[in-house]
């Protein structure tokens, strides 16, 4: 009796053993990821989200899962960032103009014409300024790991087409972050503030006459079927800081640490091609819809330049010199 009995036993503790021992279900994550964002899968940085999560689910072996909440499903606007920093969400890709009112340099970014080309831009990411002006968000809870690119925020307007700087005057335009209200409000228009899921009801009950969005949102959102002017100007370049909750980031093993940042540099640099492409496609395809598509000459630009010039002066204590300066170097 006594010898079944330990045999039992150490069957048992064998059994138990084997099962402490044993690699976790698959399936089982060791970290989960909450990535809310604001805009659909279906526009491209929402194509570079699902990337993301497949490459890093594939890459971690299953260890991390990524869940993505899409088109403001779970938080939106400055909820999401607040999300963010309380550790309610671990990561997102949230448009640039809400982090300024967590560090007001960061408006810096938004100064009309601050990128006037992609090749700026994209100079900028890669020297670092990104780091340096986001640097004090990460006391306050949140951690920029890369810069998600899309396109420049171009306007568009039911009714008039934009040349010339006073072609604004007296329209009623969506704008996003003090800065680009400041700018439209230095041309004429009066600025109205709204969340992106707000913008077709907008749209449709004339609360707007326009809005500043990426070139594709025009055709995906259907709001060429009200909109039927649209100007490219490159005076607001539209960006994804990729940021996680930093004391989150902290906990993450190190190893898994790495591959999800390198992942997201990856995704973020091959995304580039891909923006510029769809934004060109995008072009064409309101031409096609009959949309009065119209790309700033040299000479319009120089013009607008001129016209929200103030602007920068208007934010040059809230930014610092040493940042505007680092910012100016990047167009030389």
């Amino acid at each position: 009796m006594l010898k079944n009995i330990v045999a039992a036993s150490a069957a048992a503790c064998a059994v138990l053993t084997t099962l402490l021992s044993a690699p976790a279900p698959v399936g089982a994550a060791e970290v989960t990821i909450r990535f809310p964002i604001e805009y659909s899968l279906d526009i491209t940085p929402g194509i570079a989200n699902q990337d993301f999560k497949k490459l890093v689910e594939e890459r971690t072996k299953g260890r991390v899962e990524v869940k993505l909440f899409p088109s403001g499903s779970l938080y939106k606007g400055l909820d999401l960032l607040q999300a963010l920093l309380r550790g309610d969400a671990e990561m997102t890709t949230l448009i640039s103009a809400y982090w300024s009112s967590l560090s007001p340099r960061l408006a810096v970014s938004e100064l009309p014409y601050a990128f006037p080309t992609t090749a700026s831009f994209y100079k900028a990411i890669d020297g670092g300024f990104f780091q340096e002006a986001y640097s004090e968000v990460e006391g306050k809870g949140a951690k920029l790991i890369t810069v998600l690119p899309f396109d420049y925020l171009v306007p568009g307007t039911k009714n008039t087409a934009l040349r010339n700087p006073r072609d604004m005057a007296g329209l009623k335009m969506r704008g996003l972050g003090r800065v680009n209200l400041a700018m439209l409000q230095s041309l004429g228009a009066t600025p109205v503030s709204l969340n992106f899921v707000e913008l077709s009801p907008a749209i449709q009950q004339g609360v707007i006459d326009g809005l500043n969005v990426p070139t594709d949102n025009f055709l995906i959102y259907k709001w060429n079927e009200s909109i039927k002017h649209v100007t490219y100007a490159t005076y607001y370049v539209a960006f994804y800081p990729w940021m996680v909750n930093a004391k989150w980031w902290a906990s993450v093993p190190a190893d898994l640490r790495t591959i999800i940042e390198d992942t997201a540099k990856e995704v973020a640099i091959r995304h580039r091609a891909r923006a510029q492409n769809e934004s060109d496609k995008a072009i064409e395809g309101m031409k096609a819809a009959g949309v009065n598509v119209h790309v700033q000459t040299p000479e319009e630009r120089s013009a607008w330049i001129e016209a929200t010039r103030p602007v920068w002066k208007q934010f040059e204590a809230q930014i610092g010199p040493d940042l505007l300066s680092r910012l100016q170097s990047y167009s030389k």
